[in-house]
């Protein structure tokens, strides 16, 4: 049988029903904040370390080799562990497609991250 509300029974039902809503909001707003760190935590007791390298823009300048007046400059972004790691690679990319020239400084800076990876395992 289907129940008909009228005036201030109506009114009592609804606010009672919004009430409800926002309890329920406000309980499962209060759980999304641990959640990531629960599953971060778990992760590592079950033995899954996932390491993701970072990205780095390295910088360098190039002298033509005999002379003190030619330069050029290059650019590149390089997957690596540590801006150490960039460089060497960098250095060793930059002998490589440039014969006759010597890299004569480098800077290597980290590129930010644009997003967040999440396993929902």
């Amino acid at each position: 049988m289907k129940q008909v509300l009228f005036g201030s029974d109506r009114a009592a039902h609804v606010g009672l029903a919004l009430r409800a809503t926002f309890f329920a909001a406000i309980c499962s707003a209060g759980f999304v904040g641990p959640l990531p760190a629960l599953a971060h935590d778990r992760d590592a007791r079950v033995g899954w370390n996932v390491h993701q390298p970072m990205r780095f823009i390295v910088s360098g300048v190039l002298r033509r080799d005999g002379t003190t007046d030619v330069i050029k400059p290059i650019h590149s972004v390089v997957t690596a562990d540590d801006s150490e790691t960039a460089v060497a690679s960098f250095s060793r990319t930059a002998r490589e497609q440039y014969p006759g020239y010597t890299l004569i400084a480098t800077l290597a800076s980290p590129i930010p991250a644009v997003g967040i990876c999440e396993s929902s395992i």
